[in-house]
């Protein structure tokens, strides 16, 4: 997915609230949006795919601020909160097909950004949502496929969403190998937010997905063991936003199911 004009302004909304996590000075920040600014506009003129060039504003934000993990505490506090949801919800989720809506639905949590308290409204929300249905189920046509699942996530507190599907397909005889972030980028899962959660429990492998702080998924930076799994996989399965403008750049010889 290429870069559009209208991602302008919510990145450049993102980064103004990011920097200020660290930065108080007001001038300071709007300088750094200005550049941020500049950054985008280059990329759109060069047609760049949307999640390389956010990544790119993103990465220069958290240098120019000097702190690279600017959702530390918030990831934290998004597993904690999502795991006090999930254990509420978890009754009505008696099949395959029920943890994979969940997993969908916890997509909506991404609440460490826009910095709204929604662990009360997210219940209410997803019990509302669960008893409608996804507006658009394919589950049918990929999940007979899932064998050899190489799962990509996306944020923190909507992987504990995740955990409960993979438990599940685990239990279908599926080998699921999760691929998380190499380094921070925004609220994503990292290898340390894995290991704190357990999310090897609900999985057969958990790696990195390569390249330092990248935002979304890109088969250059695999490292071997993921560009093995994803060469032996029978379905790959992304979770968010970031993961589709990313992955629909490239190309891929296997299924994928985007999750969002």
């Amino acid at each position: 997915m290429k870069l559009a004009p209208e991602c302008r302004s919510c990145l450049l909304t993102k980064v103004r609230s990011q920097a200020g996590y660290v930065l108080s000075d007001a001038e300071q920040i709007e300088e750094l949006v200005e550049k941020c600014a500049e950054i985008f506009d280059a990329g759109a003129a060069a047609n760049a795919g949307a999640a390389v060039a956010a990544g790119e504003i993103h990465r220069f934000c958290y240098a120019q601020v000097k702190k690279q993990d600017l959702y530390a505490d918030i990831k934290v506090r998004d597993n904690e909160r999502a795991k006090a949801v999930a254990a509420e919800v978890k009754p009505l989720l008696n099949t395959l097909h029920d943890t994979l809506i969940a997993s969908v639905l916890g997509n909506a949590m991404d609440y460490g950004v826009t910095g709204h308290d929604v662990a009360e409204d997210f219940t209410r929300y997803f019990r509302e949502v669960f008893a409608r249905g996804l507006a658009v189920d394919d589950s049918e046509k990929f999940l007979p496929l899932a064998k050899r699942v190489v799962f990509f996530t996306d944020n923190c507190g909507e992987v504990i969403f995740d955990m409960l599907f993979l438990e599940e397909l685990k239990k279908t005889g599926a080998h699921v190998t999760v691929v998380v972030k190499d380094a921070p980028m925004l609220n994503d899962v990292t290898v340390k937010e894995a290991q704190e959660i357990g999310l090897a429990s609900v999985a057969d492998a958990v790696y990195s997905g390569g390249g330092g702080a990248l935002l979304g998924t890109h088969p250059a930076a695999f490292p071997p063991e993921v560009a093995a799994a994803v060469s032996d996989a029978t379905l790959l399965i992304a979770k968010g936003l970031a993961n589709y403008e990313s992955m629909t750049e490239y190309v891929f010889d296997k299924p994928i199911a985007y999750l969002m």
